[in-house]
């Protein structure tokens, strides 16, 4: 029992300081959110995007509705890029957004013109923060694109386990039991409360 409540012990710690930068990211870009005000005006002048290149481009299959993301993996995989991106389509142009934490990228085909055009994202700080907190989902083209996505399911994990194991520490010591009811009773009443009235 002795060794158990060790490794629990030990387990909660590390887990905690391992969650620190994690914690750290997803607290600040949150904070920048519910203060969009103050923050947006680190937002660098429009317009957001600027030229790169632009060049002839044929596509290797024809554009239907039910192959846009294909059509533009292809496109996205032809310029040596790699990311997760999206895609869609406004009127005759085709127009993807491959995200990059750094400095993303705007790639816009048009379909009369058989034109690729190519724009880069002004940098600013600020938006980093906020696409790490926004970035989610195994939806990108090469290997690399996926490891974000795999960190963050090690994290929810390991954010589970590290609150499991504190409920564990918390009920090995008595004299916290009642305090430490009152205190998630309080937790929950909180979510409760402002799913009601908001």
């Amino acid at each position: 029992m002795k060794s158990t409540h060790l490794i629990l012990r030990r387990t909660h710690s590390y887990l905690g300081m391992l969650l620190i930068p994690w914690f750290f990211v997803y607290g600040l870009s949150t904070f920048t959110f519910n203060h969009a005000d103050t923050f947006d005006s680190f937002y660098p002048d429009d317009p957001q995007f600027v030229p790169d290149w632009e060049k002839s481009y044929t596509l290797a299959e024809p554009l239907r509705d039910d192959n846009l993301r294909a059509v533009a993996s292809r496109i996205i995989t032809d310029q040596s890029w790699r990311g997760a991106f999206s895609v869609q389509k406004q009127g005759r142009k085709l127009v993807m957004y491959v995200q990059n934490f750094m400095r993303p990228m705007r790639l816009t085909y048009d379909l009369d013109q058989h034109k690729l055009t190519a724009e880069k994202k002004k940098f600013a700080w600020i938006e980093v923060l906020r696409r790490m907190h926004f970035r989610a989902g195994y939806n990108g083209t090469g290997a690399w694109a996926n490891v974000w996505p795999m960190v963050v399911d090690v994290f929810c994990v390991s954010m589970l386990m590290w609150i499991l194991t504190g409920l564990y520490l918390w009920w090995k010591i008595r004299v916290s039991r009642t305090w430490g009811w009152i205190t998630i009773g309080a937790g929950f009443a909180t979510i409760a409360l402002l799913l009601a009235l908001i």
